[in-house]
């Protein structure tokens, strides 16, 4: 998959690339023992990032390590990226995926 960048609504850049089958499985490990598709969606788009402002993350290997990720990233950043990646409905499910998780 190529690289695409998306600009945040404060500004910022951030370069993602869509994830694969084996991304999903390794995030499969991170996650809960039975993870909800939101939640899978949410960390599948938070580790789709390869840079914020052109300066590279890198790639979770841990739980905690997706959730600073997601922190960089920002609300800003989610929004831009649920917007890319699942079209202009993404916002209004990305807030559904927090509140979700909230729960």
């Amino acid at each position: 998959m190529t690289e695409q960048t998306v600009k945040t609504a404060d500004g910022r850049t951030i370069t993602y690339r869509e994830r694969g089958p084996g991304d999903v499985l390794a995030l499969l490990e991170l996650g809960p023992a039975a993870p909800s598709t939101a939640w899978l969606e949410y960390a599948l788009m938070v580790s789709s990032v390869e840079a914020i402002d052109a300066v590279p993350v890198i790639r979770p290997q841990t739980r905690l390590q997706l959730e600073q990720l997601a922190n960089q990233i920002g609300n800003a950043g989610i929004e831009a990226l649920s917007t890319a990646l699942f079209g202009t409905d993404g916002p209004d499910r990305a807030g559904a995926e927090r509140a979700a998780a909230k729960n």
